[in-house]
């Protein structure tokens, strides 16, 4: 980790407390209230290699901190940096308002795709999203966005342009992307209907969730694009082995489609996802990938994963003695089309986690991976690669505050 990655961040941190300080009024800024918030995660792994070599040991997944809190009566904000193994990175940057009925964003935080990408790392049911989550959605960029969220019904619409350390990274650094030209434009929109299925409306009573969102993205100049991930799970060097990828070169716009279901009574929850991507470019095959993936969940000892309309949060325990929850997932992800050949994935996971208190968790996956179909580099003249399949073992302590 070096003062060129981390000073970005320092100085947009900086740019932000003094734009507040100049947008609004003394008087309006001289009671705020913050807290400090920060998440850890640190892993082990141990994996049963086939062709591809992997190495067993700690990963520091994630250590964030940040703080976030009220301006005044109508703003809020939120600044939080991930310090990972080896690099630096900003999450949320942002500023919220009520507006109307709803809430107005100003800054970095997530593109509305995705009820998997969209659900916080604190809650999520297994140690990784899955592979089309984690390929697909655009995670974290900087717009303007308006959200409003009643009890059944909720949408989310942004324009967006890039990620903070874009335009800022070297040539070959794969953590940013190095605009040709101007910055990309990108519109997104997500709605979601999640009605209750019976007329008690509280946390546990049965409830549904249906989502679809759509995002749009010129990016002025033409792009290189890579897609590629690892078999949901990472290994003690950080996770630096993706078993699918390739890179569409000259890409001028891409459309992203997202279908989204989800089922929760009490101890049971389960869901749904569904996400394609479609590519125009300047000369050659317009590639579309496409995947999804399937999973449920059981709190053995009761509890009800938290809902609100548009999303999950996490498992609280009822007693002194925590909360113990079962969990697997399907997933497939296909990165071959018009002649690309990134390869196609399938995944199992099963998933046993126990949540000491709403904060502190502690998980265990198994992910047993079938990878196929794929040349080199993911591009028609490559050599074509031996199928595989690892099994891959991990585990977690997470705390959060």
């Amino acid at each position: 980790m070096t003062t060129r990655r981390i000073a970005p961040y320092l100085s947009t941190t900086a740019l932000l407390g003094a734009g507040l300080a100049v947008a609004f009024p003394y008087e309006a800024l001289a009671n705020p209230e913050f807290d400090i918030r920060g998440r850890l995660q640190m892993d082990y792994h141990m994996i049963d290699e086939d062709e591809t070599d992997f190495v067993d040991g700690f990963n520091n997944r994630r250590a964030r901190l940040g703080m976030d809190g009220s301006i005044d009566e109508h703003w809020d904000g939120r600044v939080e940096i991930n310090v990972a193994e080896g690099s630096v990175s900003a999450a949320d940057f942002r500023l919220r308002r009520s507006l109307g009925p709803g809430r107005l964003w100003l800054g970095q935080y997530k593109v509305p795709q995705g009820l998997n990408q969209l659900t916080s790392s604190n809650n999520y049911t297994f140690m990784e999203r899955s592979s089309v989550s984690n390929i697909i959605p655009d995670s974290r960029r900087i717009g303007i966005a308006y959200e409003q969220t009643g009890d059944e019904l909720g949408f989310k619409t942004m324009f967006f342009g890039r990620s903070l350390g874009d335009d800022e990274g070297e040539d070959d650094d794969v953590d940013h992307k190095d605009y040709r030209g101007n910055q990309p434009q990108g519109y997104a929109i997500r709605g979601v209907y999640a009605p209750f299925l019976t007329a008690s409306r509280h946390n546990e009573a049965p409830r549904l969730h249906l989502g679809a969102s759509l995002v749009y993205e010129d990016q002025d100049d033409p792009l290189d694009i890579g897609f590629s991930d690892r078999p949901e799970l990472r290994d003690g060097d950080g996770g630096s082995q993706r078993l699918i990828g390739t890179t569409v070169e000259d890409v001028t716009d891409t459309t992203k489609l997202g279908l989204e279901a989800a089922y929760i009574s009490g101890p049971l929850s389960a869901e749904a996802e569904y996400l394609t991507v479609s590519m125009n470019r300047d000369n050659g095959d317009e590639p579309t990938f496409s995947g999804w993936h399937v999973q449920g969940s059981y709190v053995l000892t009761g509890e009800s994963r938290t809902y609100s309309t548009g999303g999950f949060g996490g498992v609280t325990p009822s007693g002194s003695g925590g909360a113990w929850e079962l969990a697997a997932r399907y997933s497939h992800m296909d990165l071959n089309d018009s002649g690309f050949a990134g390869g196609e994935q399938n995944n199992l996971t099963l998933g046993i986690n126990y949540y000491a208190s709403s904060n502190l968790r502690f998980m265990g996956n198994v992910v047993f991976a079938d990878v196929k179909d794929r040349r080199e580099d993911g591009l028609p003249g490559g050599d074509v690669l031996p199928d595989e399949s690892p099994t891959l073992v991990g585990f977690r302590a997470q705390y959060n505050w």
